[in-house]
């Protein structure tokens, strides 16, 4: 069998003041999605983590975890 995604999620993350640490989750099914979904996201939500489900190939469950840094550098622009 060969290994297969079943689907992912990016965990956005966005400091509050008052209120500390928010996550929210959005799942994507293709590599378009997840790429598109990078692109659309703007401060102050930052892509936290990107988790991918799926099968190896003995068709066995696995999950694939991506965790990200954010850093500030000041005066520079995107």
């Amino acid at each position: 069998m060969t290994p297969k995604v079943q689907q992912g999620t990016v965990v956005l993350r966005r400091w509050d003041d008052r209120d500390g640490l928010h996550e929210t989750t959005t799942v994507f099914s293709t590599l378009d999605d997840l790429f598109a979904l990078c692109l659309q996201t703007r401060d102050p939500l930052l892509v936290d983590r990107v988790i991918i489900q799926g099968m190896d190939a003995d068709g066995l469950p696995q999950t694939v975890t991506l965790v990200f840094q954010s850093v500030t550098v000041a005066g520079e622009k995107r």
